[in-house]
């Protein structure tokens, strides 16, 4: 016991200045006595400190075994697992880090919540990205990753911060600060900053997206004009197609909706071709084309079928075409997964809310 508590004891006071000491003695210590939750959890911390990634993951995953409640832990795991691309697994570990809590450490918070979004960043999920880093609004965080990522989110930009160019990253950068003040609940400093982005990067892609997304709550007809602007600037900015389409939808202009969506449906990443399916759905529903409406919701629905919202739609459709016993069992499996979900809280930068689904 007294070894053990020695071990302990050294490894703790070296784990920030020594990590390579640190690991040695938490191993030693962990010979002694394997069940020691935090020495496992330690272990990983120096492991990563080290850029030891497949070490420390190791350490973390016999850590949450021991006490799979430990928040920080599976955070802390989700972290490692993440410099090892494995981002769907480490994606799910965050999250239940986050579910059982991060702790009251702020700075790793903001770490971990980074982290999370820019690699729901890199896969083009970017309304996740934001919800990701949402949160840290309320706590008065100001920084530098923070900005930048919620840049990417702003521009539509799904790249690695290191892959930018001088001036795409102050371009992040701006849009970021912007977004940043509009979701911190700074609408002057907000105003100033897309002005400001406006006038030096009038044409760069994703720029008039991002201002459009910030009209969406005050000016509709503003909103689509500038998502049109950055179609006509940025043809591949696919986001901006289904923000028109949207936009269309809400007016009853189901013709000029499927129009966009066309355009969209040929750019698109596979994983997200059920928000285009949905949409033409909805699209033929305002346009009262019932039975062109259906087949895009079954296709959406089956790409996605934990998304509500498909269902609802679906439910409609089926009713306005007489299918009683189909809109039931839709307009159930809507009632279901809307008990089981909880809403975002932010702003949605799809259509749909919900992630991405299979091809």
């Amino acid at each position: 016991m007294a070894q053990f508590e020695d071990y302990a004891r050294r490894a703790e006071a070296v784990l920030d200045s020594q990590p390579e000491q640190a690991v040695q003695l938490y191993r030693k210590a962990l010979a002694i006595r394997p069940a020691w939750v935090d020495g496992w959890l330690y272990l990983g911390a120096a492991l990563y400190q080290m850029n030891r990634e497949a070490e420390a993951t190791d350490a973390f995953r016999k850590g949450v075994a021991l006490a799979p409640g430990h928040g920080m832990a599976w955070a802390f795991l989700g972290l490692a697992e993440a410099e090892l691309d494995n981002a769907e697994q480490a994606l799910a570990d965050i999250r239940k880090g986050e579910e059982l809590g991060l702790g009251a450490n702020l700075e790793f918070e903001v770490a971990v919540r980074v982290k999370a979004a820019r690699m729901l960043v890199l896969n083009s999920t970017f309304d996740e990205a934001l919800a990701q880093l949402q949160p840290l609004s309320k706590k008065n965080v100001d920084s530098q990753a923070v900005a930048e990522t919620m840049g990417l989110c702003a521009l539509a930009m799904p790249r690695k911060i290191s892959e930018l160019t001088p001036e795409q990253r102050e371009l992040v950068q701006l849009a970021g600060k912007a977004a940043w003040d509009t979701v911190s609940q700074r609408p002057v400093e907000a105003a100033a900053a897309y002005r400001q982005m406006l006038e030096r990067y009038p044409s760069a892609p994703g720029v008039r997206y991002a201002h459009g997304l910030y009209l969406m709550e005050t000016d509709l007809a503003g909103a689509l004009g500038e998502f049109q602007a950055e179609v006509k600037n940025n043809p591949g900015n696919w986001p901006a197609q289904l923000m028109v389409a949207s936009l269309y939808i809400r007016q009853g202009s189901a013709d000029e909706a499927l129009a966009a969506l066309g355009e969209a449906m040929k750019r698109v990443p596979p994983h997200f071709r059920w928000i285009c399916h949905a949409e033409m759905g909805r699209a033929n529903l305002t346009g009262d084309r019932i039975e062109a409406a259906i087949p895009h919701f079954e296709r959406a629905a089956g790409l996605m079928p934990a998304n509500a919202q498909i269902h609802y739609y679906l439910s409609q459709a089926y009713r306005r075409a007489g299918r009683k016993e189909d809109a039931q069992r839709e307009s159930a499996l809507f009632q279901k997964l809307m008990a089981q979900q909880d809403p975002l809280g932010v702003p949605s930068l799809r259509p749909f809310a919900g992630g991405a689904g299979k091809n």
